[in-house]
């Protein structure tokens, strides 16, 4: 199939709407100067390359969202990765790694580390065993496949109303379609040197961060955390969690989300392990010192942060439920572009999902019923959140649904959190579906192709995930400071008051989520203005409410020390640092993952 046969005919609301303009208009004409639509796509060089580079992005975003909530689409780095390993090999043996090839190659890739998060590796699946649920490894496997599918093909279905009509930015999309074009339009010579070294960068961080991870946690040569001396309230600051992690990866996210992300969370952090910790243990209100029995009482304050900034962010997306419902009218008269093979998959798909959450979670048919219907405009509203601000907002469509089966259910914790998986672990692939789109869309890339690499990644992505995070699970253990899982507590505390109220909280931790909501709120409402470069996100001061402290203060070393190396140089600093950061989170990543197989290898033995 052509590039162009897999377009659907123009839908008649179109003809009515006025051409919205488009903002890519000199983006697409530069890439059309260079016909870069031309030439080989769907390969077993770009599809594998993109599967296994993708397999590193599952592990490195399940390592880094069980500790910092955080996980990335990885489309930037997968394309750098893609290019460096082919390009060169393509001119050896003849056949030159083509622009399309390395599109299909971060397609792939994409998709399959999105897994964790479709997987409800990074929230959902934790907050059910929090609550005394065990799901068998096929069941995980399988629900993620299911719910992937189910993203990816309604991102399938969105795709011509908002990158064709609409032609809504994708901001994403746009760096990774302008990416790929400069690495293919480059000589030869800069086309070795640019990607060369960056690989090089990301290796050898790699390697160092995989040998310090090592020597952490398998040999205990190195602490996890370097104690900060003193005391605060008569209880000493290394029983609070004050300190520095001797993290690579801690120091990579701080590089990569900068430094108001990173002083957001040390704020947090500040408020709960060095204002609130010590005076809860010094009324009684908490037993004992430590991350555990402090992080059950702190995260009802954190998660109220992250609940404020999700209310109001809902209520400023009202414009989005409307355009969401229009995007529905608008493609209900065609298929939306999806190849007619897809729509016995979706069909299949429903009723897997309608007789596995019955299997496994108890949720009936007419819920599951229910479900589905919220889950199509719900993540249309995620994809036009990833389309407008580059933002998808994920956890926030599951928590609306979690609220919906409050009402609909009470009284039944894992069914609410099970129901608001399906929308949350199915939007999780919306944003990094359609950012793939857009670039293709801008490459002249086969949407069906790319359709077609995105399943066959959701498919690797649950192979690689799940085992990983059982192996994870096994050696670390779940709510513990080694793998916090912030998202986990957000998807229970929002099942526990949709259900129960506040009255079955800890004593006065209502109150403390009352005013972590209403801070949560109004910070979200001040960011609006003008002040929002000075204001503190209140996800990020959330996140420090529920992570070990010495998480906010390895984060801020490394936001700093990037924020420093820019002023310096900022060429070589914007060229090396996000290789920097990706190599330290690959390589903790996989040394962590390769130390919990050897753990659970030497207990079965």
């Amino acid at each position: 199939m052509s590039a162009s046969s897999g377009q659907p005919a123009a839908l008649p609301e179109a003809a009515a709407e006025p051409e919205a303009p488009d903002p890519v208009a000199p983006v697409r004409m530069a890439f059309a100067g260079a016909e870069i639509s031309e030439g080989r796509e769907w390969t077993a060089r770009s599809l594998g390359m993109g599967l296994l580079i993708g397999a590193l992005l599952a592990v490195t975003n399940l390592y880094m969202g069980m500790k910092t909530g955080w996980w990335d689409s990885g489309s930037i780095t997968a394309t750098v990765l893609g290019f460096s390993g082919l390009a060169a090999y393509g001119r050896k043996r003849g056949v030159p790694y083509t622009p399309l090839e390395n599109n299909l190659t971060q397609t792939a890739a994409s998709s399959v580390g999105a897994m964790p998060a479709s997987a409800g590796l990074l929230g959902a699946l934790p907050a059910l065993a929090f609550l005394g649920m065990s799901v068998p490894g096929w069941g995980i496997a399988a629900w993620g496949v299911v719910l992937g599918v189910l993203g990816v093909l309604v991102a399938g279905l969105l795709r011509r109303r908002l990158l064709e009509q609409e032609a809504l930015p994708f901001p994403t999309g746009i760096a990774t379609a302008e990416l790929i074009s400069t690495l293919h339009a480059a000589s030869p010579s800069e086309a070795r040197s640019t990607p060369a070294g960056r690989g090089r960068t990301l290796v050898g961080a790699g390697v160092v961060a995989m040998a310090l991870t090592w020597m952490r946690d398998s040999r205990g040569w190195l602490p996890g955390m370097v104690a900060l001396p003193g005391r605060v309230g008569g209880v000493g600051l290394d029983a609070l969690t004050w300190g520095v992690g001797m993290s690579p990866m801690l120091l990579a996210v701080g590089m990569m989300t900068g430094l108001q992300l990173a002083l957001s969370m040390l704020l947090g952090s500040g408020l709960a392990w060095g204002v609130l910790a010590p005076g809860l243990l010094g009324t009684g209100v908490v037993a004992g010192a430590g991350y555990e029995s402090l992080s059950a009482w702190l995260m009802w304050p954190g998660v109220g942060l992250m609940l404020g900034a999700a209310v109001v962010s809902l209520a400023a997306q009202a414009r989005d439920f409307l355009g969401a419902a229009k995007d529905l009218r608008s493609v209900g008269a065609s298929r939306g572009g999806l190849p007619r093979w897809s729509l016995g998959v979706a069909a299949v798909t429903c009723v897997l999902a309608v007789v596995l959450g019955r299997v496994l979670f108890g949720l009936g048919v007419p819920s599951m019923l229910l479900a589905l219907a919220l889950l199509v405009p719900l993540c249309a509203v995620c994809a036009r959140g990833a389309g407008q601000t580059d933002v998808s907002p994920v956890s926030q469509m599951g928590n609306l649904t979690q609220v919906v089966f409050g009402v609909v259910r009470p009284g039944e914790l894992s069914t609410n959190v099970a129901a608001g998986s399906v929308v949350a672990n199915a939007s999780a692939q919306i944003g990094v579906s359609l950012w793939s789109l857009k670039a293709g869309h801008l490459l002249g890339a086969s949407a069906s192709r790319q359709l077609a690499a995105q399943l066959v990644g959701v498919a690797v992505g649950a192979l690689v995930s799940v085992p990983a995070y059982l192996l994870l699970v096994d050696a670390y253990g779940l709510g513990t400071a080694a793998l916090p899982v912030p998202a986990a507590a957000q998807f229970r505390a929002v099942a526990e008051v949709s259900v129960r109220g506040l009255a079955g909280l800890p004593p006065y931790a209502g109150w403390g989520a009352l005013v972590g909501c209403a801070v949560g709120a109004l910070l979200t409402l001040a960011s609006k203005g003008r002040a929002a470069r000075w204001l503190p996100s209140p996800v990020a001061m959330g996140i420090g409410f529920l992570t070990p402290a010495y998480f906010a203060v390895t984060l801020c070393l490394g936001a700093g020390m990037a924020a420093l190396a820019r002023k310096w140089s900022p060429k070589t600093t914007d060229a090396h640092v996000p290789a920097l950061g990706s190599g330290a989170l690959v390589g903790e990543s996989l040394m962590g993952l390769l130390i919990a197989a050897t753990t659970a290898l030497s207990r079965s033995v």
